[in-house]
């Protein structure tokens, strides 16, 4: 057993709040503890009541309400379809329950490219490519993004737009079985998964990137039929056993190599998935200025010591200002299409928690999507590896608002769905939670650190952060 992270547990209200007498060894997982670093399917494993991992800035906390739990045969860590996966195999507990590449890269190392998540159907950039080679799958070990694909146009739906690849580098979107002109016409885009947790602050359809899915019992049949190549036909037993699983998942970051302990007496109260875990969503509807309450309020931190030049302190400190910087830093929230289904208007001066709206989480609470240019050739340019489509829309659409009618994108994103030329480029806000645990960011990847996400958002909206705030809302994201 390795014994680069040994770290004695202090706090007794920490334990406490588990509400479960449980070895403080049970409460650690890296390897160490229980939990292991890669979950396979159909292992058996124990689920502890709380996995703790080392990420790039600390540790992340997966927080199990349901207590110590065996998984021989439960629907999440269990074989549904025709491959090797399960849902734990894209949702790893040590990647805040998604993947990262450092996870990904040691896998492909370990077995050779044979674990279930380089499945050639969405883990290679194509099921037609040669499946040993590592460059078939590098969307995914680069960038952590898996295969999307779906037929098109969407059933029941007339389209107001035409798609055409301008750009194929994975070689799906132009394959004679897998592409645009197939037999069976579908298109191919590459996308992160979405973490599993902290579900109780979700809204419908802020599950997926794109809102197919509006209940979490139609994702886990979406996710069955595409990445595990199965039916789709789950039982009610293994629906509830999902659903109810995902649901009694709590994550987030717990301690910062620099800031210390996220959890302890007199840290901020919405740190950590302990306090998640207690408060229930009608507890926040009392909050007159939600502005001021999102995450970290302003005075959250009562135990810091301004006047301190320890770097804890001084972290602290600047953990702040990013919370103020993030709820209250005004800026001109423009040439946003969708923007009115998330913030009531099309275009606003506003600040990062106006879209970010949900406390606990991050999402937008409305849960709806919205474009802010991720996808979009003009804003997030040029990206080589990924697929160029050009949409042209037809004379009696509704165009994008911004765009126009010849829009040039690596991903549609929810005009997948509705085929509306005004939906191109808008996805559902993603979690802000546990974000150390699982770079890059962004749909497809494209940031590669929260210096990046930060740059890209200071720059799409002209908002003139300084250089001060830019490290300030890196140093507060990263607690989250």
């Amino acid at each position: 057993m390795k014994k680069t992270f040994v770290r004695r547990i202090r706090n007794r209200a920490l334990l406490a709040a588990a509400a479960v007498a449980v070895p403080v060894v049970a409460l650690l997982a890296q390897g160490y503890g229980g939990s292991p670093i890669w979950w396979e399917s159909n292992t058996g494993e124990k689920m502890p009541l709380a996995a703790l991992f080392r990420d790039s800035t600390g540790d992340i906390l997966v927080y199990n309400t349901g207590g110590n739990m065996g998984t021989r045969d439960h629907a999440f860590f269990s074989k549904l379809g025709n491959n090797d996966r399960a849902c734990i195999t894209c949702h790893q507990p040590s990647a805040a329950m998604s993947v990262n590449l450092e996870r990904l890269n040691e896998r492909w190392q370990q077995t050779h490219g044979s674990d279930a998540v380089f499945a050639a159907v969405d883990g290679s950039n194509c099921p037609s490519l040669p499946q040993k080679e590592k460059s078939s799958h590098s969307l995914l070990l680069e960038h952590g993004l898996f295969r999307i694909y779906e037929p098109w146009p969407a059933a029941g739906v007339k389209p107001e737009f035409t798609i055409e690849v301008l750009r194929d580098p994975t070689g799906c979107n132009t394959d004679p079985v897998y592409g645009l002109h197939s037999a069976k016409p579908t298109i191919s885009v590459y996308r992160r998964p979405r973490i599993v947790g902290n579900f109780r602050f979700l809204t419908a359809g802020a599950f997926t990137a794109d809102s197919r899915a509006t209940t979490l019992e139609q994702q886990a049949i979406d996710a069955v039929r595409m990445h595990e190549q199965g039916s789709g036909n789950l039982s009610r037993e293994d629906l509830r056993q999902i659903v109810e699983f995902e649901e009694q998942l709590f994550v987030a970051q717990s301690r910062d190599e620099t800031g210390g302990d996220l959890t302890e007496v007199g840290s901020a109260d919405v740190l950590g998935p302990w306090t998640m875990s207690r408060t229930h969503p009608d507890d926040l509807h009392a909050v007159v200025d939600r502005n001021l309450a999102r995450f970290l309020a302003i005075d959250d931190w009562p135990y810091r010591h301004p006047a301190s030049t320890a770097p804890r302190d001084l972290f602290r400190e600047s953990v702040l200002r990013g919370s103020r910087t993030f709820s209250t830093r005004t800026f001109h929230i423009g040439e946003t299409a969708n923007l009115e289904h998330v913030s009531g208007h099309k275009a606003m001066d506003g600040t990062c928690a106006t879209c970010h709206s949900e406390r606990f989480t991050g999402v937008s609470n409305q849960g709806a999507w919205a474009d802010i240019g991720t996808s979009i050739k003009a804003w997030i340019g040029d990206r080589p590896e990924l697929p160029l489509f050009k949409i042209t829309c037809t004379a009696d659409a509704t165009p994008h608002p911004y765009l126009g009618r010849v829009i040039y994108t690596n991903d549609p994103g929810r005009a997948l769905v509705t085929g509306k030329c005004a939906d191109v480029g808008s996805f559902v806000m993603q979690q802000l939670r546990g974000l150390p645990a699982r770079a890059p960011y962004f749909t497809a990847g494209t940031a590669k650190n929260l210096q990046e996400v930060v740059d890209f958002y200071n720059k799409r909206f002209n908002a003139h952060f300084t250089e001060q705030e830019k490290q300030d809302l890196v140093n507060f994201m990263s607690v989250l």
